[in-house]
Formats: C-alpha cells, structure tokens, sequence
C-alpha cells in the first residue's frame, strides 16, 4: 500500500474563493520568476502593492484551487487576443508614419487617452520621497505636479512639504492656466533624469511620537508629573500635547464596568470624596455604580457633609486616581480603551 503525501491532497474539496488581486499573485507564484517579473512590469503602483500583498496570503494554496486558477485562464486566454498595447502602440505607429510633428499633432486630437502618462515615474515613490525632490522646484512646477497627481496622493506631498509654502502651492493649483505639452513633458523628463541619478530620499521610520510617549507612560505605570516635568524641560509645548494625550480622570468613563470595579475596589474614600465633588454627572453615577449600594450611599453622604472642596484639591485627586488606574493598566489587571494595547 502507498504512502499517501501530507497536505492538502488528503482532503482535496472544493477550490477555496480567490479575490482578483489572490488570483494574479498565485499565478504569477506558479511562473518562473523572469516570467514573473515581466508580467509585473506592465501593472502600476497601485497594482503591484495590491498584488504584493496578495502574494503574502496565497503562498500556499491546494491543487484543487491551482487547477481551478488554471482552467479560468486558460479559458479566457481562448476567448482574447491580443493585438497591439493600445496607446503605447498607437503612438508608436502615428511616429513612425507620420514623423514626430504631425503625430504629435494627431496624438493631441484624439485626447488624453492617447497621450504618454505623465510624471509615471512618481507614482513609484512615497510622498516624502516625492515632496523631497520638489523641494528644489520653482513652486510653479511644484504646483503643476501637484495638479496631474491623483488626488490624495497630492495632498499627501502637499502635506509634506515646507508649511510655509503649503497655502501658496494651493493658490497656485487653484489658478493654475492651461500648459503646453511641451512644457509638461520638458518637466516630467527633467524630474525623470532627476530621479535616475539621484533616487529621492525616503522617510525615516517613525518609531516614536506621542502616541508612543503616552502609551509607555500609561502602561508601564510611571509617574506622570515626574514623566511630563522631564519632558517640559526639553520641550514645554511637547509636554503639553502628551499631557493631553495621557490617560486621565475623565477617561474613566471609557472603562467597561467590571475594569472600573477594579479600579474603584483599590482607591481610598479620602481620594474619592474630593474627585467625585468636581466629577461630570455622567462619570459621578457610572464610578457609583461600580461600587456596592451601601459604599455608594456612605461615599455620597461624606460628599454632601463635607461641603465644596478646592478646585486644586480636586485636581490633585483626580490625577491620583488617573495614575493610579494607569499603574493597574501596567500590572496587566485592567485595560485602557484606546490607550494603549489591551489586556486579556
């Protein structure tokens, strides 16, 4: 008796449902890879990324799926033919019969869709990348490829280049005449030969920021005003956007009910009197429904017989009680919504 092989063939099924973009990255997986990357050539930006990361999820697929990818393309490589490379072709053959004056006029009669893509090399590029090589740019130019650029992506290199020339690029773009072929294609080759000599700087990756700041701070349980007084030493205005970024007594409220028994379970009356004074009505009834009736009623009956209380008083225990649930957040006994990674 045989020895049956490991894998998929021991349960052969039905081909699993593969999305366009899955379809092509295993194809292109089942090709040599010159093959491969010929076909690659032909797809944009856009394309590539979205096949790349289909490539990722298709690595490993059934024979059962692979012969039902097989079938479909050759089933539709029965019903196409293919006869010539649509614009690129045409432009090629009006060059070639009519010389390069009169097709470039004839190119222009029939419309964009038979013009050459311009500025196709900057789509390849990241944003910053992009921005970096306008940089040098009269704003003018800038504002030209800011125009032929897909929406988002201009406003993406608009957003990454200086701050103080971002309302003028715009006004630019807004009045912006009609240019000549010429004149575009003259800026296209000059960036094209720009970027072959010398490729554009990338990013830098971004490993920190104040996202990242106030999540060590929130969930390793450390001293907030120590954390934010070393920082305002360096950077006041820095230490005043994590201050606001750093989990507080208001984001209480965004605790689930059994986190904030937890939290309530380990604070002392003498925090909760002064806090719950100057709590937000709403934050008030949720802190009391996470304690027992009978504490609620004392706590809130100490509240009413102890009168107002200074406002600096509340804020001191309010900050306790932030650090305090911050501190539990570190130990891993409660999680902090949208503050940091969760706990399970």
């Amino acid at each position: 008796m045989g020895v049956l092989p490991p894998g998929p063939l021991l349960a052969a099924g039905p081909p699993a449902r593969l999305s366009g973009a899955e379809k092509t990255a295993l194809l292109l997986l089942l090709l040599e890879e010159p093959e491969a990357a010929a076909l690659l050539a032909r797809l944009d930006p856009a394309e590539v990324e979205t096949v790349g990361r289909a490539m990722l999820s298709v690595a490993e697929a059934s024979p059962v799926t692979i012969d039902a990818l097989l079938d479909e393309v050759l089933a539709l490589a029965g019903e196409t033919i293919a006869v010539g490379e649509g614009p690129g072709t045409v432009r090629s053959m009006f060059g070639r019969a009519l010389g390069s004056d009169r097709a470039g006029g004839m190119i222009e009669r029939l419309g964009e869709a038979a013009r050459a893509p311009l500025f196709e090399r900057l789509a390849w590029l990241e944003p910053f990348a992009i921005a970096s090589l306008l940089e040098s740019e009269h704003p003018q130019a800038q504002a030209i490829v800011l125009a032929h650029l897909p929406g988002a992506r201009a406003a993406q290199v608009l957003a990454k280049l200086p701050t103080s020339s971002q309302a003028d690029l715009v006004r630019r773009v807004a009045t912006l005449g009609p240019v000549t072929p010429q004149a575009l294609e003259a800026l296209d080759e000059a960036l094209a030969s720009r970027i072959s000599a010398a490729p554009p700087r990338q990013p830098i990756t971004d490993l920190g920021g104040m996202k990242r700041a106030a999540d060590l701070i929130n969930m390793a349980g450390l001293d907030e005003d120590e954390a934010l007084k070393a920082l305002g030493a360096a950077d006041p205005t820095a230490a005043a956007v994590l201050a606001e970024t750093l989990f507080t007594f208001a984001d209480l409220a965004l605790l689930d009910d059994r986190a904030l028994q937890t939290v309530i379970r380990t604070l002392d009356a003498e925090l909760l009197i002064p806090a719950m004074r100057a709590a937000p009505e709403d934050l008030r009834a949720r802190l009391l429904q996470a304690m027992p009736k009978r504490a609620a009623e004392a706590l809130m009956d100490e509240v009413d017989n102890r009168g107002p209380v200074k406002v600096e008083d509340a804020e001191v225990a309010q900050k306790a009680i932030a650090a305090a649930t911050r501190k539990l957040a570190a130990e891993g006994l409660v999680s902090l919504p949208g503050k940091g990674p969760a706990y399970v």
